[in-house]
């Protein structure tokens, strides 16, 4: 299952993942997907606070307008989420938080 969390600057989506994976993590196999504008601040709060192990958690740095990679070109967040997927299958639950924007992350190839 992929569950996308997105919001404002601010709004806590962040600390919602680690407060999620802090629940979950004993009960579910899970990975993260971090979506940052040119950082990857998102998936360091994570790591640094062990809140899965450092592999569990990736980051996409969209270069631009958060907007762009869940909206117009998903490729990278699609790539990241195949490379999880291969690395701890089988995982009963993808975390992906998007950056800055309110529209919910795509989860599926066409």
């Amino acid at each position: 299952m992929r569950i996308g969390i997105g919001g404002p600057v601010g709004s806590g989506k962040t600390a919602l993942v680690a407060a999620l994976c802090r629940q979950l993590r004993d009960e579910l196999s899970l990975a993260v997907l971090t979506n940052d504008i040119y950082t990857t601040e998102d998936a360091d709060f994570l790591r640094r606070h062990a809140v899965l192990p450092d592999d569990r958690i990736a980051a996409v740095q969209t270069g631009g307008c958060p907007h762009t990679a869940i909206r117009d070109d998903i490729t990278a967040n699609l790539d990241a989420i195949d490379d999880l997927i291969a690395a701890h299958d089988p995982l009963d639950l993808i975390l992906v938080e998007s950056g800055a924007t309110t529209s919910p992350p795509p989860f599926l190839r066409d």
